[in-house]
């Protein structure tokens, strides 16, 4: 019996589901995404991974949309959303389980992935709500 136990424990392994990898950020806001965000022509994404998040940047004059993303429970989504700096405030009507954080940041996650939308030296977090809703079904 004991011989089969190394069996047993591979088979459980391959049997467990694998975790979902999140969605890369700039296929989830795309360059056309990007432009009705910001109003108007971008450059080319910036592309990162910074620390546990891929990273998306686009920019158009001093304007600057950054999309972040990860995997991430819906358990630990709630909790380090509000953990941000307050305010922290739900968000509803967007498709997603979505914070508005500190009133500047738009943090939104679905179907194991969260996905962070800031824009800079645009319309903020009324362009951020658009743009989640946008995309929504793409998490």
């Amino acid at each position: 019996m004991r011989y089969l136990l190394p069996f047993l424990v591979v088979a459980l392994v391959a049997a467990m589901p694998a975790s979902a990898a999140p969605i890369a950020p700039c296929k989830l806001v795309t360059i056309a995404d990007a432009q009705t965000a910001l109003g108007g022509p971008v450059g080319k994404p910036k592309i990162e991974t910074l620390g546990l998040y891929q990273s998306c940047t686009y920019s158009r004059g001093r304007a600057i949309l950054t999309v972040q993303t990860r995997a991430l429970s819906k358990a630990d989504f709630i909790k380090s959303a509000k953990a941000n700096p307050p305010p922290v405030v739900a968000v509803s009507g967007l498709g997603v389980l979505a914070y508005s954080a500190a009133g500047y940041t738009l943090l939104a996650w679905r179907n194991g992935t969260e996905a962070t939308f800031t824009i800079v030296g645009g319309k903020g977090l009324v362009a951020e709500k658009a743009l989640a809703k946008r995309v929504a079904s793409r998490l």
